[in-house]
């Protein structure tokens, strides 16, 4: 027990498991720029692409030319067009109300409504990156420079869900540095 309770201090120490200064800071970057690229660029995916300006789908067309990123090509793969309408459902109001509270941490209780929501998202999140990263990793027609820069692009997508889902599951308080583990 004691063992146990000494290691979860060292995480905590380790990777900053609260949502205070600059990884507050780091996690409303994260979410305020997540808003706008999942509804102009991901939820081309899923979405009919008549309702985007043409500006807009150009963008698309031409990062998907510059970094062969087949997942965001047209026809999109029905597996791929379900995870991101997951994310347009699920997702996006968290975004949202994730940067209103990362933003306004006096006004919104971290062991709450909010903790729960960075579980929930978090969980979800990192795991429909599994697929998505494996199929860029397979990916037979990428070199392998052009592998590990889509690799680079999603990864933060995996990093910061999984370590939100850290913070939150190992935190009573998402804004405190206060451990669930029991003292002794």
């Amino acid at each position: 027990e004691l063992a146990e309770h000494q290691l979860s201090r060292l995480i905590l120490r380790f990777v900053m498991l609260w949502l205070t200064g600059g990884t507050r800071v780091a996690f409303l970057c994260f979410f305020a720029s997540h808003i706008p690229i999942t509804l102009f660029i991901d939820g081309q995916a899923a979405l009919p692409h008549y309702i985007y300006p043409r500006i807009v789908q150009d963008l698309l067309d031409w990062y998907t030319g510059t970094f062969k990123d087949h997942l965001m090509s047209r026809p999109h793969d029905l597996w791929f067009t379900s995870i991101v309408t997951c994310e347009l459902i699920f997702q996006v109001p968290f975004f949202f109300y994730a940067v209103y509270a990362l933003s306004n941490p006096a006004r919104v209780c971290g062991k709450g409504n909010f903790r729960s929501a960075c579980i929930a998202y978090g969980a979800h999140t990192s795991t429909t990156l599994v697929p998505i990263l494996t199929s860029i990793a397979n990916d037979a027609l990428l070199t392998t420079p052009e592998m590990l820069t889509l690799l680079g692009f999603y990864l933060p997508y995996l990093i910061f869900p999984f370590w939100l889902l850290v913070i939150a599951v190992t935190s009573d308080d998402v804004f405190q540095a206060k451990s669930k583990t029991k003292s002794s």
